[in-house]
């Protein structure tokens, strides 16, 4: 619908086909966050504004204010869309009139949501784990924050973007006017948001990560189908270009988005099917979090599972996440944990993976390993007499059970 209400029918469908299948996405809808959602909320937003400048009538402003308000409560990065509209409405210059109404109703849906914000950037130390801007950013813009991990798709789409341009330039085929505007309001869209999220990170405090910029994906979505219009001089010719753009997509979302580790490598779910159907009720659990354990500590994996763990007598857990107005629970060090070890007969011990063992072992007595054998969460057991009876490797964790 917004790419209609500039361009052609066949911009605005590849727009809509390149969107469902962009491989920032699809990652989108598989997440149990409001990514895919600030996408939504995005679009609406931005066709509402064009509609509003269009008519200019103070009920559409209205409305538009109470949905910008109502998506910044979504995400807050959405804040930064009123940079790309400022730009947009300045560069296709806009009546005195519609500039003074969109001020005022950004500036009220501005007002509405202070107090949000306010909250908002009070937690930024939730997210000290950001990395700072470095030569990996530069990945992460051109690859990451749009293609995700498919390298084909960000190609094809190179090779679609490079041919229109030459095209263009070239030949007596020439942006027409409502594609020029398109051009101009979803590369603001991209390029301005992406831009004041990298000089506050560089200069203030890292906030910076490609998923955070998932509400400007659409906009990809349009500057892809305003290339795919001006090389489709027929419709069969905007399919087969579709095509090529699915088959691309193809790989990353059957074998990466779809797989067993799909969540950053995550192995929640195999861990919490381990302990649910080997651990009996009443067996002890020791987290090992003295180990170095990306992206997050290890506890999160209890809470993304809780059912799986309630039977099991956790002694590494010191203070619940709620408790703290935090985030994530925090874990005692192996060492507190002597006094409750020493009455338990079974322990599981969740720790970080070893690839230098099988993923399955058993024994009466197995070896540490080198990953597990120089920690706390290993010594402490021993010293009360425990043996590892069975391992298990996964992709980031090994769950040992050890009984005396």
């Amino acid at each position: 619908m917004l790419g209609r209400q500039f361009s052609s029918r066949t911009v605005a469908l590849s727009s809509g086909v390149v969107c469902g299948i962009l491989p920032r996405a699809t990652w989108a809808g598989i997440e149990a966050r409001p990514y895919a959602l600030s996408m939504m909320a995005a679009v609406w937003l931005t066709v509402l504004f064009v509609h509003a400048t269009r008519r200019d009538n103070a009920w559409l402003w209205l409305s538009y204010g109470v949905v910008l308000a109502t998506s910044v409560l979504l995400d807050v990065y959405l804040t930064l869309l009123l940079l790309a509209y400022v730009a947009f409405l300045c560069l296709c210059r806009h009546s005195p009139t519609v500039l003074v109404r969109f001020a005022v109703a950004s500036l009220l849906a501005g007002c509405a949501v202070a107090p949000f914000g306010v909250e908002a950037f009070g937690q930024v130390h939730q997210i000290v784990w950001i990395a700072p801007i470095g030569r990996r950013t530069i990945e992460d813009v051109a690859v990451q924050q749009y293609f995700e991990r498919s390298p084909p798709f960000m190609i094809v789409s190179a090779l679609v973007v490079a041919t229109a341009v030459v095209l263009w330039l070239c030949t007596s085929a020439h942006l027409a006017r409502g594609d020029r505007r398109l051009m101009t309001l979803a590369i603001g869209w991209i390029v301005i948001p992406t831009t004041v999220i990298l000089i506050w990170s560089a200069v203030l405090n890292p906030i910076y990560t490609p998923r955070y910029l998932c509400f400007t994906a659409p906009a990809v979505a349009l500057v892809l189908g305003v290339c795919i219009g001006a090389l489709a001089v027929a419709p069969w010719m905007a399919a087969a270009i579709l095509s090529v753009f699915t088959l691309a997509a193809g790989p990353n979302y059957f074998l990466v988005q779809r797989g067993p580790y799909a969540k950053y490598g995550m192995d929640y779910s195999q861990v919490a099917d381990l302990i649910t159907e080997k651990a009996a009720p009443g067996d002890c659990l020791l987290v090992n979090d003295t180990v170095t354990f990306m992206p997050a500590p290890m506890r999160p994996l209890m809470a993304a599972r809780p059912d799986a763990y309630r039977k099991l007598v956790d002694l590494s857990l010191w203070q619940r996440a709620t408790d703290r107005n935090d985030v994530f629970d925090t874990n005692l060090i192996p060492e507190a944990t002597v006094g409750p070890l020493s009455d338990c007969r079974v322990v599981w011990i969740i720790t970080e993976a070893d690839r230098s063992r099988p993923a399955h072992e058993q024994d009466t007595t197995l070896p540490p390993g080198t990953r597990f054998g120089g920690t706390p969460a290993f010594s402490v057991p021993r010293d009360l007499g425990f043996r590892l009876l069975e391992r298990w490797q996964f992709n980031l964790v090994q769950v040992i059970k050890a009984a005396r």
